[in-house]
């Protein structure tokens, strides 16, 4: 017990309290509620020793803001803002006037502080809400924004799947969810393949915490640099990616770092009722290679 390593804080939503927990040798979960043990679960309590709320250095607020319409696509009003929060063992830092600072928007997986995401109803400091001109597109958009070739960003959430969230994979926000469980979510940026109807098949844009396709694991040949700048990025030093460059024509002066390297072969299914923010078109000229480097890459 003494030498075990817990998780960070987590923020429990059904339970309005903080907890971290532990892994012991036999693959058990040992939970470290705050406060009262009151409303913990009785199967969680009973292996948690219990500290003092006033341990944590958050306190939850909720956070409200209003935003113009954007006409261009039809986006509609955000309903109900994300929360993010610093966790209980970074330093307190003053939160920006703005929602979301663009530069935290466009990293992807970047070396920032880990927060948790929260959507209670209380007061808390040290917070951030997601952009709010990321929008809905309206329905009958729908066919004109999911077009082939279309470059986007959206907060996109799935399944830690560690016990240990956080120390291998790029995101920063972590959140808890049922059973337990935590989910990450990030800024990721998408390339629609083709629209179906509710939702599109999509392919992802990521840096890889900047190290481009040199990163262990990867399929190279399924990667293609994919960039916005007026000339096309040169490959890092050790990058062994063949596929020609994709250029987008950006809208509103969004951008995709030098390092942004396009996955032909992991397609995701992004539903369109989300809220997104649109990068760009892919160019013309490319998008025959979009097509081309997909079907290559999924053996068709």
């Amino acid at each position: 017990m003494s030498n075990a390593e817990y998780s960070p804080w987590i923020w429990s939503p059904e339970y309005q309290r903080h907890f971290c927990y532990y892994v012991d040798s036999n693959g058990e979960k040992h939970y470290l509620w705050s406060g009262a043990t009151a409303s913990a679960p009785d199967s969680q309590a009973a292996s948690a020793s219990i500290t003092t709320a006033a341990q944590v250095d958050t306190t939850p607020r909720t956070v409200t803001g209003t935003s113009s319409g954007y006409a261009g696509y039809g986006y509609q009003q955000p309903e109900s803002p994300v929360h993010y929060t610093h966790s209980h063992n970074r330093p307190s830092q003053t939160p920006s006037p703005n929602p979301l600072p663009q530069d935290v928007q466009n990293v992807v997986g970047g070396d920032l502080p880990r927060r948790f995401i929260r959507t209670g109803q209380q007061d808390y400091q040290n917070e951030e809400q997601l952009d709010p001109n990321y929008r809905r597109v309206a329905a009958h958009h729908h066919q004109y924004f999911f077009a082939r070739g279309r470059v986007f960003k959206m907060l996109w959430t799935e399944p830690a799947g560690r016990d240990r969230p956080g120390q291998t994979r790029g995101s920063t926000h972590f959140s808890l969810v049922k059973f337990g469980e935590t989910a990450y979510s990030e800024i990721r940026r998408f390339v629609v393949i083709q629209n179906k109807g509710t939702f599109s098949q999509c392919i992802p844009i990521q840096t890889y915490r900047r190290q481009g396709a040199k990163k262990r694991g990867l399929v190279v040949q399924d990667h293609a640099i994919i960039y916005t700048s007026n000339e096309e990025p040169e490959l890092l030093d050790g990058e062994e990616i063949t596929k020609q460059a994709i250029h987008v024509n950006s809208t509103r002066g969004e951008t995709l770092e030098s390092e942004s390297r396009i996955n032909f072969g992991k397609p995701y299914a992004v539903e369109h009722n989300c809220k997104v923010l649109d990068i760009g078109m892919v160019n013309d000229d490319h998008v025959h290679l979009l097509v081309n480097y997909f079907r290559q890459a999924m053996g068709m």
